[in-house]
């Protein structure tokens, strides 16, 4: 018997237990309250019914238990089967029987949203209701939000998760966009418990967050030797496209052994030193990164080299960031307010043709004080600063030109100027 088989069992077994107790200690409050307090009207209504209310997860398609609590003052729909019992007293119980009544409240108000001409493809519920998740790569498919934890659709494909519904005739029947993920449709590949231990052993992570990553490792991974080269620059979206020297470092520091291929055990690794490794921890992988030559020193034209392709990098980053806020500005500005009438007649005024000698003032070819003059501008400007960075980094390590940096002087020197290890987290963790 496999996993999906025993699953509905072990949940069905759970929730059966739960209606066993919850009724138990129903039983026994009523009978002590009518003991005490023999005269009592008032009574809350404690429901147990055949709907959704409150469900623990689907044991059948047919048959979902659900709970449901009623405090004072209200009363059980029509048609539910109710067991009356005195309010209840107890410190310890009302917490729970209030648990019982929100939750079950809460579920009630979202299977209130009835997506209607939409069917789950996985349990068949039709029309859906509550939370409605549709694949934005699938012509028409769309999941309830108690199939979505099951994951059996494609892993490489994004869900949209919409709570209020769309009218159905606009439902779009079309793939919204092309999948994100470049990894395989089904990668059935597991992580066994002595590999977990190892991994928690081996980098910062925990259990949970070793699972995690292993699951966008395997969206990421186009072949069973890992991450290739061209998903890892895809995975730096417009960076890709030119070549700098900093990716190619920061690629070299996740491919150990060298392969072209970032297996997982180099993924986790390098990433547990970017997100929670210390400055200790990145400073012999960042010098690691200026040496180009592999000598095990670094030259003043290395860190030339190194600070160009970071000042490259950051004017890329800074473009990117530039040009969105540009487009949204613009697709937010509204110049139409505050103009003439006549602002709104496109047609050239036709100029007077007895004055011919009227100066035409000819068109300026490009704007000089735009944001296309201002990068080579800054370009231009960086080589004196980056030879300035190279001086002042071995004026400080008390070098001369020719010699070269080890790596105990490089992280004196990264000790106290944080530029030297800058470069090191430009592109934060790429995955």
């Amino acid at each position: 018997m496999n996993r999906q088989n025993v699953r509905p069992l072990v949940l069905g077994a759970a929730v059966g237990a739960t209606v066993v107790v919850l009724t138990y200690q129903a039983i026994r409050y009523m009978r002590e309250q009518r003991k005490r307090l023999a005269t009592q009207a008032e009574v809350d209504s404690f429901n147990t019914t055949q709907s959704a209310t409150l469900s623990y997860g689907q044991v059948d398609h047919e048959n979902t238990f659900s709970l449901a609590w009623e405090p004072p003052g209200r009363t059980a729909a029509s048609g539910d089967t109710t067991l009356s019992i005195p309010e209840v007293h107890d410190s310890d119980a009302q917490p729970l029987l209030n648990l019982l009544y929100n939750i079950a409240e809460n579920q009630a108000r979202t299977d209130g949203y009835v997506h209607r001409g939409i069917t789950c493809n996985i349990c068949g519920q039709s029309p859906l209701c509550g939370v409605r998740f549709k694949c934005a790569n699938c012509i028409d498919y769309d999941i309830c939000e108690r199939c979505e934890p099951k994951d059996l659709h494609n892993r490489t494909h994004l869900f949209l998760k919409i709570r209020v519904p769309l009218p159905p005739l606009a439902n779009p029947r079309i793939p919204l966009f092309k999948p994100l993920y470049p990894g395989k449709e089904r990668n059935a590949s597991t992580l066994s418990w002595d590999e977990i231990t190892k991994f928690k052993k081996d980098t910062n992570f925990e259990q949970f967050e070793i699972e995690a990553l292993f699951q966008q490792y395997k969206s990421l991974c186009n072949s069973e030797k890992g991450i290739s080269r061209e998903v890892f620059d895809q995975c730096l979206g417009p960076l890709a496209s030119g070549k700098n020297l900093v990716v190619d470092r920061l690629f070299k520091f996740y491919d150990k052994n060298n392969d072209r291929y970032v297996d997982f055990p180099e993924m986790l690794s390098g990433m547990s030193v970017l997100v929670k490794g210390s400055k200790l921890d990145k400073i012999p992988h960042a010098f690691d990164g200026y040496d180009l030559d592999n000598k095990g020193s670094i030259s003043k034209e290395n860190l030339r080299r190194m600070f160009k392709a970071y000042f490259n990098i950051t004017i890329e980053l800074v473009r990117d960031v530039v040009k969105a806020c540009e487009e949204e500005m613009m697709a937010n500005f509204d110049d139409s307010t505050g103009k003439p009438v006549s602002a709104l007649f496109s047609a050239p005024i036709p100029a007077d043709s007895s004055n011919n000698n009227a100066y035409v003032k000819a068109p300026i070819p490009g704007n000089p004080g735009g944001r296309e003059g201002m990068w080579p501008v800054m370009e231009a400007m960086s080589q004196d600063a980056i030879d300035e960075m190279a001086d002042n980094v071995y004026k400080i390590a008390k070098l001369h030109d020719g010699q070269r940096m080890t790596f105990a002087k490089f992280k004196e020197v990264s000790l106290m100027d944080n530029s030297l290890v800058a470069w090191f987290d430009a592109l934060g963790t790429v995955f």
